[in-house]
């Protein structure tokens, strides 16, 4: 399951600034130390970079996403894809999880079997919140702009410190060579109505490609974003 509760990345952003005073301002540079890895541009305008850092345990990877408003989550996973670390804006907030967990998300039983369990808590600070859920590898393989991609079905029961308890289901990918989650279809059922949005990929902007790490999503926005040009024209979406 990837980290999607809102989160914030107002400590990157920090990190970054003095690069940003004399780099390009339409681009999202990581902390000093930081590898840039993959920009996934998706529906429900949003863009989401990849990225490691060397002051990071091996096998954990960073994610930040941007949507029209500017930046909007922000997510540290290790090899398991366990929600190490995640951040809170306005005010900032932080989140990290719990040691150990009582059923701790593991990719590579994910990979072998074709299906996952996970209960864990992260810590924050108003309390702990759990998160009870599976994830399941559907049959067969998905191409979305020549990256090859596993499709999962997922259900996820939050609990959050404050009693409010959301319970969300739906589909999202996994990038097998990453051993990364990433974006899907999602539905919220605790609500009297259901409520279903996409944020499933349609771009992956790789390194030295027009477009990679830029802050602006380019899919399913306002009008006003029309005038950016798509970073991959030309190519197969």
């Amino acid at each position: 399951m990837k980290l999607c509760a809102s989160i914030s990345v107002a400590l990157a952003i920090a990190s970054a600034v003095p690069a940003l005073a004399q780099q390009d301002g339409s681009r999202f540079y990581p902390p000093a130390g930081c590898t840039e890895v993959l920009t996934i541009q998706s529906r429900g305008c949003e863009v989401t970079h990849l990225y490691t850092c060397e002051a990071d345990a091996q096998g954990e990877q960073w994610g930040i996403t941007f949507d029209v408003d500017g930046p909007s989550n922000l997510g540290k996973i290790d090899y398991e894809t366990q929600w190490v670390e995640s951040y809170e804006m306005f005010p900032m907030r932080r989140f990290v999880l719990v040691e150990p967990p009582a059923d701790p998300a593991n990719m590579t039983e994910l990979l072998e079997t074709g299906v996952d369990s996970l209960d864990f808590q992260q810590q924050g600070p108003d309390g702990l919140n759990r998160y009870v859920g599976f994830d399941r590898i559907l049959p067969g393989e998905v191409v979305i702009d020549g990256e090859t991609l596993l499709k999962t079905q997922f259900s996820m029961r939050s609990e959050l410190a404050d009693g409010t308890v959301f319970e969300l289901e739906g589909n999202e990918y996994i990038i097998p060579r990453l051993r990364r989650f990433i974006s899907g279809n999602y539905t919220r059922t605790d609500t009297d109505e259901p409520i279903s949005w996409d944020n499933s990929p349609i771009d992956f902007v790789y390194p030295g490609e027009p477009g990679f790490f830029t802050k602006t999503p380019l899919y399913e926005c306002e009008p006003t974003l029309a005038r950016y040009a798509n970073p991959k024209k030309g190519t197969d979406q």
